[in-house]
Order: C-alpha cells, then sequence, then structure tokens
C-alpha cells in the first residue's frame, strides 16, 4: 500500500474513533434541552467552555495517562482491556439511548445555566470512553497521532453542536437517536478491538517470558 494512502487512512481511523466517542449527533437533544431559554449568544458561550474544558481534559489525559499508569503499575496492554471493556459498555449506552448524566426531560427556562464546564465539557464530552480512547491512541500510534485526533475531533465536534439547532429541525430526536445508535455500534467494534489488542499483547509478553 502506498505509504501517503496508509499514513491518510490512519489519520481517518483515530479522527473517527475518537470523534464516534465523543457522539456529537447523539448529544445534540442533551445540549437542546440543557441550553433550553437561552440567548444565541449565551447558548455559543457554554458551548465554547465545554469544547475548551473538553480539550484540556483530553490533552491532560493524553501526555499524562502513561505516567499515571506507571505510577499505578498498570501495563498498557491491561489499560487496553479495561478500556476496550469501558467502551463495550459505553456503546451499550449508546444503542439504548441513554444519557446517565444529565436530565434529558424538557424542563423549563434556565436549565442550562452554568452547563458549558459540566456536564457537557465533562463527562459528555470528554467523559471515560474519549479519555480511554486518546491514552490508547498515543500507545498505539504516538504523539502527533492523538494531537491530530483531539483537535480534529474537537473541531467537528464544535461545528455540529454549533448548528445542533438546524441539525436537529433536519433529523429530529428520532433521527438523532438513530444516528447515535449507529455510532455505538462503531464504537463497540473499536472496543473489541482494544480488548484484542490488549490480549494479543499480553500473550506476546507471556510467550517471551516462558
Amino acid at each position: 500500500m502506498d505509504i501517503n494512502l496508509a499514513f491518510g487512512l490512519l489519520l481517518v481511523k483515530v479522527f473517527i474513533m475518537l470523534f464516534v466517542i465523543m457522539d456529537p449527533s447523539g448529544n445534540i437533544p442533551v445540549f437542546m434541552a440543557l441550553t433550553k431559554g437561552m440567548s444565541e449568544s449565551g447558548r455559543k458561550k457554554e458551548l465554547n467552555y465545554a469544547v475548551l474544558v473538553a480539550t484540556i481534559l483530553l490533552l491532560l489525559f493524553a501526555f499524562l495517562g502513561k505516567i499515571i499508569l506507571y505510577v499505578l503499575g498498570i501495563t498498557t496492554d491491561s489499560f487496553m482491556i479495561a478500556g476496550g471493556i469501558l467502551l463495550l459498555f459505553f456503546s451499550l449506552d449508546l444503542l439504548r439511548g441513554e444519557h446517565k448524566y444529565v436530565d434529558s426531560g424538557e424542563s423549563g427556562a434556565g436549565v442550562g445555566v452554568g452547563v458549558g464546564a459540566v456536564p457537557l465539557g465533562t463527562p459528555l464530552l470528554a467523559g471515560p470512553g474519549a479519555i480511554t480512547a486518546v491514552m490508547v491512541i498515543i500507545k498505539s500510534y504516538g504523539i502527533g497521532m492523538v494531537l491530530f485526533a483531539i483537535f480534529s475531533a474537537i473541531i467537528a465536534t464544535r461545528l455540529v453542536l454549533g448548528q445542533s439547532e438546524r441539525i436537529y429541525q433536519i433529523l429530529g430526536k428520532v433521527g438523532s437517536e438513530v444516528l447515535s445508535r449507529v455510532m455505538g455500534i462503531i464504537v463497540a467494534a473499536i472496543a473489541i478491538e482494544f480488548i484484542a489488542g490488549g490480549i494479543r499483547g499480553m500473550l506476546s509478553y507471556i510467550m517471551l517470558m516462558t
């Protein structure tokens, strides 16, 4: 395979890996509910806060995650298996259409006040699944790839949620939920790949030690 093509496909892979886990399209109904009654400028301000918080958290865990694992005495293969299992449960939540962190009910105006950092920034955008993904990406593909994955996924997420009202009018609640479930299947496949990679790494280590 051509080197440039392989590199391009890898860029697409890490972007999709993080973007589908952040699931901006599936979070559109939640974002709409949390910011209900806000002005356009207020909604944009909360979204900018959310994007900033998510970016900082993902960068923090991307660069300090390996140190944390070392201090705790956890191998990267063990983390990949545990992270894969976590992502698998996360994918099941997407498939069931569950949002455990916020009230998705149609409450009145003012519900969204101060929601930019929590729960939009974390745990909805930079949640356990996304944090796990960036730590696995930097372990598997290096610093350059994880930086590309984080910033490209964040920019795409900002664009999607920035047009949430328009997208919601086009897709409707049902369309958004269907898209979220499709992404749940993709996240499940990524989770299986993480688990399989971790198991292969552990088996290789055992064979070398014996």
